[in-house]
């Protein structure tokens, strides 16, 4: 297989190699993208074989990036794959945005859901949520400007224990389910259709039933309302799981409104600024690059990902 039709132009940032993001590349690469990167710092579980279709009893302890890169490559040898080990936390998330055209969130914890979330909007970048659990499945497409955005459904993390994959447990078709209509969404953003932001997709896998409801933006909303109270990613606001860092708040600074290039500042291992650049309405590309890298003219290289993605 090689991929269907003509190259799609983008890239396509998976959070997660796990059982929604396996069939989210799958169509995506079928479709035409031609560029993805996928973060992770997982290996691959016996029991997560059921959903996660891309490995196989071979890959039992491997990380999940080669087996996930190896699989895909196998079928669409033309397709690129930007690997990042690691997790996705609030220091590392400025060196992954860099060139990406659209986010699918498949990750399985709502704390790094709120960090995608949030460095999306401040960085405007389009980002698909995607999430399976029991027999359900969900997903909502947010635009680069919000409104609505994932806050305004979710306002904050839930207090207490919340279920996941690994103690709810879930149904590996309704994975499938929830990749396959994240694929969708990020195809139409790629192709400049706006029609699907601002509705949440559910999907009952005991009843067959799939609906497209409409989410409405809230205007108090701290992320993406007239007031928007978030302009910094404060590794306190993100539980441990996701969030694994302490110490100061990473400011961001730059105008929501007219959407002029936004500064993630802050590199806490050197101490040195991050800038996250990159103007969303006017296309401009988005760069990111350290005061470290400006001396040595290398590129910023990031380890970033996330645990288990359902």
């Amino acid at each position: 297989m090689s991929g269907g039709g003509e190259a799609i132009r983008g890239c396509v940032l998976l959070v997660g190699a796990g059982g929604i993001a396996a069939p989210a590349a799958l169509a995506l690469a079928a479709a035409g993208v031609r560029e993805l990167r996928v973060a992770d710092d997982d290996q691959v579980e016996l029991t997560n074989l059921h959903r996660q279709i891309l490995f196989d009893d071979d890959d039992v302890g491997r990380p999940k990036l080669d087996a996930f890169a190896e699989a895909l490559r196998r079928r669409f040898p033309g397709l690129r794959i930007d690997r990042r080990y690691g997790r996705f936390t609030p220091s590392a998330a400025a060196g992954l945005m860099p060139g990406v055209s659209v986010v699918v969130d498949a990750t399985d914890n709502f704390a790094s859901r709120f960090l995608i979330a949030d460095v999306c909007r401040l960085t405007r970048t389009p980002v698909v949520h995607a999430a399976a659990i029991r027999w359900r499945a969900t997903v909502m497409a947010v635009a680069g400007e919000g409104a609505p955005c994932y806050r305004c459904l979710f306002e904050d993390l839930p207090t207490g224990d919340a279920p996941d994959c690994a103690t709810a447990g879930v149904a590996g078709p309704v994975c499938g389910v929830a990749g396959a209509i994240a694929a969708d969404r990020a195809l139409a953003i790629l192709a400049g259709d706006a029609s699907i932001f601002g509705r949440i997709a559910t999907f009952d896998g005991r009843t067959d039933t799939l609906r497209s409801v409409p989410v409405s933006a809230r205007p108090a909303c701290d992320l993406c309302g007239s007031r928007a109270a978030i302009a910094t990613i404060d590794a306190s606001r993100y539980v441990v799981a996701c969030a694994a860092e302490s110490g100061s708040s990473i400011p961001v600074e730059g105008d929501r409104e007219s959407g002029s290039p936004t500064h993630v500042e802050g590199d806490r291992e050197s101490g040195s600024p991050t800038h996250v650049e990159g103007d969303r309405e006017s296309g401009s590309s988005t760069h990111v690059e350290t005061e470290n890298d400006r001396e040595s003219g290398s590129s910023t290289h990031l380890k970033t990902g996330e645990q288990d993605h359902g």
